[in-house]
């Protein structure tokens, strides 16, 4: 009867240390999903209206159920600067129409960001994916593009025509890659690309750099140890020390298993 007690309670212990060990291996396996980083101001180069920087594809090649996220970082500045050179700005998503026209005809526009609060540090996150956790949420969908302007200028936040999307070029496209889609390109090379492929898609820049150059007025602090005006979902990811982790439990299932042999 020791014995049978034994095998079995060794057996659980070698179980469970199976399972451990996949998990940490699955958590250790290197995700493609991407955090980029936009700052939503007039000097960012990304708004330049000579390149296509502003043209970003979001979860290309990514793991299922793994989606890029961005971080829209509005403009902050020090106690005591001049409130004529503060940027404020609305976020709209838009139709490709009034992407074009900076132009929002939509009497109802959905609003990814209110940057109002120049001297508080603000930062939208949007993750791609094709659900939203909130009701009224923008959903991600593959294969579709989604456009984001700003019309705000200095004089009108609220202004829906015009603005610093027609005299700063200040609009994103994101193209949100299709799987599918591509699949079939490759099995199919007669067939017609989706026409968003057009675009220079692979280009190592989809990461934007928006270093700003150093102003007087402007403070770029580091924004990931601070509070984030919106709230995001936390993943529960598992460390890289859970190797020494599942090393501890196996030496506890040793001891376990040995003072069960004493009995």
């Amino acid at each position: 009867m020791m014995f049978w007690n034994l095998g079995i309670t060794l057996t659980h212990c070698l179980i469970f240390f199976l399972l451990l060990s996949i998990q940490t291996l699955l958590a250790l396996k290197p995700g493609s999903a991407r955090l980029m980083t936009i700052h939503w101001n007039s000097t960012n180069p990304i708004f330049r209206i000579d390149n296509t920087d502003n043209i970003i594809d979001v979860n290309k090649n990514n793991l299922p159920f793994e989606y890029d996220q961005v971080d829209l970082i509005c403009p902050v500045y020090t106690q005591g600067s001049t409130e004529k050179n503060m940027e404020k700005y609305i976020i709209y998503n838009v139709s490709k129409d009034e992407y074009e026209t900076c132009r929002i005809v939509n009497p109802n526009p959905s609003i990814i960001a209110v940057c109002d609060k120049p001297y508080k540090l603000m930062y939208f996150t949007i993750t791609f994916r094709p659900f939203t956790p909130q009701p009224g949420g923008l959903e991600f969908h593959p294969g579709h593009d989604y456009y984001f302007i700003s019309t705000s200028s200095n004089d009108d936040l609220h202004r829906r025509i015009g603005g610093k999307c027609d005299s700063h070029n200040m609009k994103i496209v994101f193209k949100v890659w299709d799987s599918k889609a591509a699949t079939t390109s490759t099995n199919n090379p007669l067939e017609h690309s989706p026409t968003w492929w057009t675009y220079p898609s692979w280009r190592t820049t989809t990461r934007p750099t928006t270093t700003q150059p150093p102003t007087t007025t402007k403070k770029y602090k580091p924004y990931k140890n601070k509070a984030n005006e919106v709230v995001k979902s936390e993943e529960l990811t598992l460390g890289a020390n859970s190797s020494s982790v599942s090393v501890k439990l196996l030496i506890l299932c040793i001891l376990f298993t040995s003072i069960v042999a004493m009995r």
